[in-house]
């Protein structure tokens, strides 16, 4: 059990002037100015499509050569974006923002879908937490172990099934490693931060000998409540210059040991994870999470003739978080034991079809229990066959792939019969066609079309109670059918030595969209009562009673036909050896059919950057414009937009020539003006900012 972190306030006083609280921060950084050489980072860009093989995708092909958009963030990228949840990491990528419900938790939103639409993969199987259940509930995965982190975005079901739909995020670390690294190799790493006291610290150390290779890796991380600028409630009647119960705390440790034979290799891990974090939109509520997962990979390099490889994965978790309502009161308890497996079997060329075949089982004991248990406990049961196939040609390449799932759903409801729901199936079907046209040796233009299908999770089917974290009061729809979504998407990227730029239009069509509606019936969450329609929506206390003042809002899971289409896109330019400029915009549309948007869509963004470099020094300005979200849903509130200023140095140097990569000091500036910022896709936005300005000092040791 890890150690409660008291959420009270830290102690300091919020200064009387922002413009004075802004420059006291900024010193280090205009100090660490006048004595660095500017640098230049070219890889700024976090694609870097040569080269770079995509591990989601079991064809083992660059992101350049798939069908699919797919980003892929990893090396001196990663170190520099790295952030303490898997949405933050990622939200300056086009397409991709973080649900955000403070600094403990943070799920990726991909061009509008989240949380059961996005599947999260450590090394290429789920995460097996619980974040797709609740915002508020922090991802199983560590990102500070991460060495690469992959993007699929749109539909990615016939890989990875029903919670694919939106798309795929997959972290990579050295648990499950495939090769054996000679000798000893290791990375250290330590950053502090001011606004919070934010200090993070990360050792990974491996070693090799012959057909073995051992693994270890460790991280923490520990900040208090952090600064931000004015009110913490849009209303101001939050707390002042700090944002309270905003503390976090996260460790994780991982052990790892593989044997390697050529191209084959058998690996086995057991790493773990714990956070205590409090949840802003309360006075003194936390969560104390933790997770033991243990994972197994096998690979078979050509083990028979006209097999390429085959490749097992397996892991299984046991995982639990009690939601705390204050030190020494323990709240509801939510429990997960889940077991995925999966199986890979790609095949050498046939008539000039190279494909894979594939095979997943998923099986999900769920469980809550206390006051705020608002889903049931389930059992989930998910079992999928895939079949992949490409084919190459002179002027590009075309890939068509179908997958066939079982699911299932049973509740375990109370023996006195108080609450009854029916078992849930699901036969959901996906398949996908695409291609790849060579316009040049440098362009390519990419179509691709997927249907693909979605069972609703427990959580919407069953859902029956107060969810505090979120406000509202959840019914779920045990009648829902099946989400059918046709997403079709046009892409092009061109790629010299001095220019890459790349770019997608895409509409996704959705019949029977599944989510969150308000009421306006004047009725008690059970249905009884006078009724009333008064144009309010309705809201009850925590017993589901109707209150006109009460806090929560009852809200009814519901289905209707929804479209998202938007734009993304990004251009890195190398304007001379030691200059490089970069720039990214997208925009995402959410609406239902019959006329309305949908809540939580990300607004409109544009960025541009700057990467300066001479010898070992390196440099990178940015600065992003989120625009405001005026497209909002019924009772949604607007977000106002915002700017964000990034100002990084840092100086490289070898500790040793065979080291498996450069070791860096840094200093990285954060929200540099300071600005009042609320991300559109937070449940708690109008409760809770994100940090104001922050400046990281650190340093990145590799051997």
């Amino acid at each position: 059990m890890n150690a409660f972190i008291p959420h009270g306030r830290n102690g300091r006083v919020a200064a009387a002037s922002s413009n004075f609280r802004l420059a006291f921060r900024l010193l280090p950084l205009m100090a660490a100015a006048a004595s660095f050489p500017f640098v230049v980072n070219a890889d700024e860009a976090a694609v870097e499509l040569e080269g770079v093989t995509v591990r989601a995708n079991p064809l083992g092909k660059t992101a350049d050569e798939l069908v699919q958009p797919t980003t892929v963030v990893d090396g001196d990228a990663l170190n520099r974006k790295r952030r303490g949840t898997i949405g933050e990491t990622l939200e300056n990528e086009p397409g991709i923002s973080t649900t955000d419900f403070g600094a403990g938790a943070g799920r990726p939103v991909i061009r509008g879908q989240a949380g059961p639409r996005v599947e999260v993969l450590e090394n290429g199987i789920g995460s097996l937490d619980v974040s797709d259940v609740s915002p508020d509930h922090a991802v199983g995965i560590d990102v500070a172990n991460a060495r690469a982190i992959e993007v699929l975005r749109g539909p990615a079901t016939l890989l990875y099934g029903s919670r694919a739909l939106g798309g795929v995020v997959n972290v990579l670390n050295g648990r499950l490693p495939t090769a054996v690294d000679e000798g000893f190799h290791g990375v250290l790493e330590g950053q502090y931060g001011s606004n919070g006291q934010d200090r993070n610290g990360a050792l990974e150390l491996d070693y090799g000998l012959g057909h073995h290779q051992f693994h270890v890796d460790a991280a923490g991380r520990k900040a208090n409540e952090y600064d931000i600028p004015g009110n913490a409630r849009v209303d101001g009647g939050g707390s002042e210059g700090v944002l309270a119960n905003s503390r976090t705390q996260t460790n994780s440790t991982g052990f790892s040991y593989a044997y390697v034979q050529g191209g084959s290799s058998l690996s086995f891990a057991v790493s773990t994870f714990g956070a205590v974090y409090g949840l802003p939109q309360e006075e003194e509520a936390f969560i104390n999470l933790d997770q033991t997962r243990y994972d197994l990979q096998g690979i078979l390099d050509r083990p028979v003739p006209g097999i390429e490889s085959v490749k097992f994965r397996s892991a299984f978790n046991a995982y639990d978080h009690t939601e705390f309502e204050a030190p020494d009161t323990p709240g509801t308890l939510f429990r997960n034991s889940q077991n995925q497996s999966r199986i890979e079997i790609v095949h050498a060329p046939i008539a000039g079809f190279r494909g894979v075949f594939g095979v997943q089982h998923d099986f999900r004991r769920f469980s809550a229990i206390g006051d705020e248990a608002f889903v049931p406990a389930t059992r989930t049961t998910q079992v999928g066959v895939f079949l992949i196939e490409e084919y190459a040609w002179s002027r590009g390449k075309f890939e068509a792939g179908v997958r066939v799932n079982r699911d299932t759903v049973k509740p375990n409801f109370p023996a006195d019969g108080s609450a009854r729901a029916p078992n849930r199936g699901y036969t959901p079907v996906s398949f996908s066609l695409g291609t790849i046209l060579n316009v040049s040796a440098h362009d390519h233009v990419k179509f691709n079309f997927s249907r693909a299908q979605r069972s609703a999770a427990a959580e919407e089917l069953f859902a029956f109670g107060p969810h505090l974290a979120t406000g509202t009061f959840e019914r779920g729809l045990a009648t829902a059918a099946l989400e059918t979504a046709n997403n079709f998407e046009i892409g092009f990227d061109h790629h010299d030595e001095r220019l890459s730029v790349e770019g997608a239009l895409y509409l996704n069509s959705i019949r029977n969209y599944l989510f969150l509606d308000e009421i306006d019936a004047g009725l008690d969450a059970d249905g009884s009562g006078a009724g009333s329609s008064d144009g309010v929506a309705d809201r009850v206390d925590e017993e589901g009673a109707f209150d006109p003042d009460g806090d929560l809002l009852l809200v009814n899971y519901r289905q209707a036909n929804a479209r998202f289409y938007g734009f993304e896109g990004q251009a890195t330019y190398k304007l001379t050896s030691g200059v490089s400029l970069r720039a990214f915009g997208d925009q995402v549309i959410g609406q239902l059919n019959r006329g309305g948007d949908l809540p939580r869509i990300t607004p409109a963004r544009v960025g541009f950057g700057v990467d300066p470099a001479y010898g070992p020094f390196t440099a990178s300005f940015s600065y992003t414009r989120v625009l405001a979200q005026n497209d909002i849903a019924t009772l949604e509130t607007r977000t106002a937009g915002y700017n964000l200023l990034g100002i990084e140095a840092a100086y490289h140097f070898k500790l040793r020539e065979d080291a498996a990569s450069a070791s860096e000091l840094f200093l990285r500036a954060r929200n540099v003006l300071d600005d009042e910022a609320r991300r559109h896709t937070s449940f708690v936005k109008d409760f809770a900012p994100i940090p104001g300005a922050s400046v990281y000092v650190g340093f990145r040791l590799a051997i």
